[in-house]
């Protein structure tokens, strides 16, 4: 009779090449399209973030996550969101209460906050500003040029 320590080992092993399998199935039909979005939403982040601040960004991609529902759009709006960051001033009212991106629990606390403020109830309002720490811990150690 097989040992029940090998049938796990066999099962986690078919998990795992089944897993992988379908990422790069996945990748193969929709890399290109991913890319293409993810190009668009860098631009368009880029146009909206010259001339506003961060707490513009950020209510932006709020706004926008009310209406995103899968892992594409999620994309998009992290891309949004980096790119709008790098044009935009910096502002500290956006980031004042924002944890630090090493602290998972309080991003989540945080993100889960700031959409349910705005009364957005998906999942991927949050996963999209669990970004907003670190981009605004790069804006405040931006190392000077010289």
């Amino acid at each position: 009779m097989i040992k029940t320590r090998y049938l796990l080992a066999a099962l986690a092993l078919l998990f795992t090449v089944l897993t992988v399998l379908s990422f790069y199935f996945y990748w193969q039909e929709n890399g290109a399209l991913l890319s293409k979005q993810s190009q668009h939403a860098s631009a368009a982040g880029t146009a909206f973030g010259k001339g506003k601040n961060y707490s513009a960004c950020l209510n932006q991609v709020i706004e926008k996550s009310t209406e995103c529902r899968d892992t594409n759009c999620t994309i998009e709006l992290k891309h949004f969101l980096v790119a709008c960051t790098e044009q935009a001033e910096y502002d500290a009212a956006a980031c004042e209460k924002a944890p630090a991106s090493q602290d998972y629990l309080g991003k989540v606390s945080w993100s889960v906050s700031k959409c349910r403020k705005a009364k957005v109830k998906n999942g991927n309002c949050t996963n999209v500003i669990n970004e907003m720490p670190l981009l605004c811990e790069k804006a405040q150690f931006v190392p000077p040029v010289d």
